[in-house]
């Protein structure tokens, strides 16, 4: 019977599968017919609906469940194909399209194109034959390194292998290698280093180490490469020898591969230390930190393209030796290569390695590699199906540690498609956030169903990262502080071919500011602090324009003193001398009467006694302590009691006892001791008085100073009398000067009392 097709599903690279309702799925593919069923691992073989999605993988729809079938990047040689179980130990291309593999359970197998064969080994039991490392030479020859020793084959070609008589039967080889002379290397596990040649055996003890040698490398300089296990790197030349390890730029001292590519560049393959590139004798180091998926590298193959194949413990990685270089040069950060695992067909993701060569270059441009679950072939050259890289969705955004309810991971999910299919948008989704929070992360995946623990991200928050930020497969991107204002953040990812979905996902954020944070409020506190620090500027400049005038002020007022000073001594003292100076040489004149001289002899007395006064004046108007009220009061007392002391009358003092502490311009303070003095001279001269009284009243504002004296008193209506006999009208003057009030109160036979009143500014006190 037919069985009947319910069904249809085309693939991108034009296969078409045919579902069945009892036979399940249908392979048409180039004119051939192909079944997957239950027998193949389906879950049943009613199938009732097929999907294709965007990663070339197909979904099959069962009644029994849900089935997924990925289209294969790799060819997986194992059990099936004649190879057996367990691990292989070797490979070599001994004519094109026909392959050597070795075995250490079970010896030799051949490759012809569609299955292996196990080849006998003349003498050699099945048991015996535990194959470590295997090599074809150019002249048609090759080498097999067994448990009995290291065999030479004559033919590597005939369908039955003849071979010599084993050599080195006392040591493990593993590492088998021909350089440009046909010359022959083998590496031993005991350290030891042979040349084989001729039918005989050299020991090349120059070569010798304590470590296994794990591969043998023939420069193309004539020098020899020996990586060791656990001894670094080992280059030979003549006499000259070099090594490389862990104190001069490898990473690990356990050396798995080694190749050496057109340009002369040595690539080295390390367990734990990733790849090292030694070029110019300087060593540059890639791992898993630069995008690497596994640190030990066991196999290194370059194609045609200019690509390094890496078999690894995590998969095989192709990465282009062009990114290796510009992340050499620190042009680029990571390496995004194109990995193959158990998703692409991999048996067993761990690529074996610490015998050489361990992986194979074939003719015809594919890759072979030895894994743990026999071989895996690689087409370099395969075109990759898959045109777009995963889908890109926003699944939580958190704000201080709390998750923000409001926001839709659908809205993403919309927007991510909407990108991918090339569709205009309103716009990413919106977010705002309140007042205060800063802290946000946001939490993001990619779709994909053939390998999702290789997807990789990159995200960015615009105007706060300058570039995009690499995170490698982690799933959050946090800031621990976002300013207020409109941000827009990107999230793409790309998948393990390296396949990059440029578009991904996009969320426009708002952070809301405080009412302080606008610029409203921000422009009219820099206008408000611009307007403070200028009139601090004018009321500093204010002040010092003042305290320059008051220093100019004060200038001035000691310039008068000193004017006043020198006025006072050229009138009084300048005065009194040249009377003096006359009397003097009068009586000198005059010497023989002696009723002149005396007369002279007494005026000359009188003249040295005012001249002694008017000097104390001068000195206590200079002398420092005198500005104050205190010091006026007392030497207006002073000479008041000087004044009238011995000729009869009697002074009295009326003073009070705690004066305010107040100083004095020197200007002031002379001319209210003028008034005084000259109201207590008239007094003496001219009033004929018994008593004379001073009092003094003082404030903090004001000085009262009253004289008053018993004596005749005049007439204050003779102004002639007035303005020339007692000097009433200078006192007025010097009253005015000080800003006071002089009062004069007479009545002839009545006495005379003078009372003078002066208000005082409150810049005058003292602290």
């Amino acid at each position: 019977d037919k069985p009947f097709i319910n069904t249809l599903a085309e693939l991108p690279d034009g296969m078409v599968w045919a579902g069945s309702v009892s036979e399940g799925l249908f392979q048409f593919k180039d004119g051939k017919l192909g079944a997957v069923n239950a027998s193949s691992g389906m879950l049943d073989n009613f199938v009732e609906s097929l999907l294709v999605d965007r990663e070339g993988n197909l979904w099959v729809g069962t009644t029994v469940g849900l089935n997924q079938l990925r289209p294969k990047s790799v060819t997986s040689l194992g059990q099936e194909e004649g190879l057996g179980y367990g691990a292989v130990q070797g490979l070599v291309e001994i004519a094109p399209g026909k392959i050597w593999a070795g075995k250490a359970s079970d010896g030799l197998y051949r490759w012809e194109g569609r299955n292996f064969s196990r080849m006998a080994l003349p003498g050699l039991s099945r048991e015996e034959v535990q194959v470590s490392a295997v090599l074809a030479t150019r002249h048609g020859g090759g080498w097999v390194a067994s448990s009995k020793g290291l065999l030479r084959v004559e033919d590597v070609k005939a369908d039955f292998l003849e071979t010599q008589p084993a050599t080195l039967l006392e040591l493990n080889v593993i590492s088998l290698a021909e350089d440009r002379d046909g010359v022959v290397w083998a590496g031993t596990r005991e350290g030891e280093v042979w040349r084989l040649q001729s039918g005989g055996r050299t020991a090349a003890t120059n070569l010798w180490q304590t470590r296994p040698i794990t591969a043998i490398l023939p420069g193309d300089d004539g020098s020899m490469w020996i990586g060791t296990d656990g001894g670094g790197l080992n280059r030979y030349q003549e006499r000259m020898h070099v090594q490389y390890c862990k104190t001069n730029g490898l990473l690990s001292d356990v050396v798995r591969a080694l190749h050496q590519d057109a340009q002369g560049v040595m690539w080295i393959g390390t367990a734990g230390g990733g790849l090292a590139r030694l070029q110019e004798g300087r060593i540059t180091v890639f791992t898993t930190r630069e995008g690497l998926p596994d640190d030990t590298i066991s196999q290194i193959l370059e194609d045609d393209t200019g690509r390094l194949w890496l078999g690894s413990n995590r998969g095989i990685a192709a990465v282009s030796k062009a990114e290796l270089q510009e992340l050499a040069a620190g042009k680029a950060t990571t390496l995004y290569p194109r990995i193959f695992g158990r998703a692409e067909g991999m048996l067993s993701e761990e690529c074996t390695g610490g015998f050489y060569p361990a992986g194979l270059k074939a003719k015809n441009g594919l890759l072979w590699f030895s894994t743990l679950k026999g071989l895996v072939v690689i087409n370099p050259l395969l075109k990759h199906t898959v045109t777009h890289g995963p889908s890109v969705i926003l699944e939580e955004v958190m704000v201080d540690g709390a998750p923000i309810a409001s926001f839709q991971a659908a809205d993403s999910r919309i927007e991510s498609r909407r990108q991918e299919s090339g569709a205009k948008s309103a716009g990413a989704p919106m977010l705002r956030i309140p007042p205060g929070k800063h802290r946000i992360e946001l939490r993001y995946t990619g779709l994909n169903f053939t390998a999702p623990e290789r997807v990789r991200f990159r995200y960015r928050m615009e105007g706060l990262d300058s570039d995009w930020v690499d995170a490698g497969g982690r799933r959050a991107a946090f800031y621990s502080y976002v300013p207020p204002g409109d941000h827009q953040f990107r999230v793409i990812a790309c998948d393990g071919d390296g396949v990059w979905n440029e578009s991904g996902a996009s969320l426009a954020l708002t952070v809301m500011p405080y009412f302080w944070q606008n610029m409203w409020f921000i422009g009219a506190a820099a206008l408000g602090l611009l307007l403070s620090v200028g009139g601090t500027i004018r009321f500093v400049e204010k002040r010092k324009v003042q305290q320059q005038l008051k220093h100019l002020e004060h200038a001035r007022e000691l310039e008068r003193e000193r004017a006043r000073i020198a006025q006072d001594l050229h009138d009084d003292l300048g005065a009194s001398l040249s009377r003096i100076s006359l009397l003097s040489d009068m009586a000198r004149a005059g010497k023989d009467d002696h009723s002149q001289t005396g007369v002279h002899v007494d005026k000359i007395s009188r003249l040295a006694g005012q001249t002694l006064r008017a000097l104390d004046e001068i000195v206590w108007a200079v002398r420092p302590g005198s500005d104050s009220l205190q010091s006026l009061v007392e030497y207006i007392a002073h000479f008041a009691g000087e004044l009238f002391k011995g000729n009869g009358v009697r002074c009295r003092l009326d003073l009070p006892d705690n004066l305010p502490a107040r100083s004095l311009p020197p200007e002031m303070r002379h001319n209210i001791f003028l008034i005084a003095k000259e109201a207590l001279t008239n007094a003496m001269k001219h009033a004929a008085a018994s008593e004379v009284c001073v009092q003094v009243q003082a404030a903090v504002e004001s000085l009262e100073v009253v004289i008053q004296d018993n004596g005749a008193g005049f007439d204050p209506a003779n102004s002639q009398s007035v303005r020339e006999g007692n000097g009433l009208g200078n006192m007025r003057r010097r009253a005015e000067a000080v800003g006071g009030k002089l009062v004069m109160q007479t009545t002839p036979g009545q006495g005379t009392t003078v009372r003078l009143l002066v208000k005082f500014e409150s810049e005058n006190t003292v602290a």
